[in-house]
């Protein structure tokens, strides 16, 4: 049986309505007792998974617990409620905008901090090709609405998660689904479980500019949101090099979906010339802008 101590697990996110359930693990990862009537206790839940599914990816089902939690079902396998175990190490606890990573799992289905109390008041990244043009177009809308510094707060949990790795093995947000990032308020919120890969430093301008320009949809929006973009990438310097080396053409393809007619080479040119210039932060800040402006 794993345990953790109240020092170590403070849950962070207040809403609304937190279940009797919820109630339960709370005190039991503070205390370590009650693990029986706990997989009881959620055992009742569980039948209810059904009912409570809030969202469905490529790989699995969530279903809410409350305003508090949410328990994921994989397709790949049959959940069976089993014997608590408890993430102790909180690797990525540091990283407030993800909300993937399992507080505890009963057998082999993780309990996770829920994003959003209500569901009418988040609104997922949509995938063109799934969602088609007049969803992504509406979730384009949304998140150009969010003021620049949401942009730069993804963008530092971006470079955070570059900085966490074991050996060689690094770990990166699975910008492949654009679903795993939602709009709640004036933020950006990240959801389901990271990737790992040998390569270090994966969380770079290329994973950070494919979630939000797809193919399709309104150009002038996501023009506008390349830009916040690219301004919040410099404000911490996430990677590009190796992008820029490997990837040439999904950049270049990147800016022609966002209504950009210059190779992507030129930008990064003129953005690595201005990180390297020795200027002072506010004043290369004031040319990265004024040189987006001319995009």
């Amino acid at each position: 049986m794993n345990t953790v101590t109240s020092k170590n697990y403070t849950p962070t996110f207040q809403a609304y309505y937190k279940s009797p359930f919820s109630k339960e693990l709370e005190k039991y990862l503070e205390t370590g007792k009650g693990a029986d009537e706990l997989v009881d206790s959620f055992s009742k839940v569980f039948k209810l998974k059904e009912k409570n599914v809030i969202g469905a990816g490529a790989y699995g089902k969530v279903s809410k617990i409350d305003d508090y939690y949410v328990f994921k079902t994989f397709y790949s396998e049959e959940p069976k409620v089993g014997e608590i175990k408890v993430n102790s190490a909180h690797k990525f606890s540091d990283i407030k905008s993800y909300f993937g990573e399992y507080v505890a799992k009963f057998g082999n289905i993780p309990i996770m901090r829920n994003a959003s109390a209500d569901k009418r008041k988040y609104t997922l990244l949509a995938r063109s090709n799934n969602q088609g043009a007049t969803a992504y177009n509406y979730s384009l809308r949304e998140f150009l609405s969010l003021p620049q510094r949401a942009f730069d707060t993804l963008a530092r949990e971006f470079q955070k998660l570059n900085d966490i790795h074991d050996a060689n093995l690094y770990y990166r947000f699975d910008t492949n689904n654009p679903n795993n990032f939602i709009k709640v308020g004036n933020s950006i919120r990240i959801v389901d479980e990271v990737d790992w890969v040998p390569c270090s430093e994966p969380n770079d301008i290329f994973s950070f500019l494919r979630i939000f320009i797809q193919h399709g949809g309104d150009k002038n929006f996501k023009k506008e949101i390349l830009k916040k973009c690219l301004l919040a990438s410099e404000k911490c310097q996430l990677p590009m090099s190796a992008a820029f080396e490997y990837m040439p053409s999904l950049l270049d393809d990147i800016l022609k979906n966002a209504k950009v007619d210059r190779p992507f080479g030129a930008i990064y040119e003129t953005l690595m010339d201005l990180r390297q210039a020795g200027l002072s932060e506010n004043v290369r800040m004031q040319k990265v802008r004024e040189y987006l402006d001319t995009l």
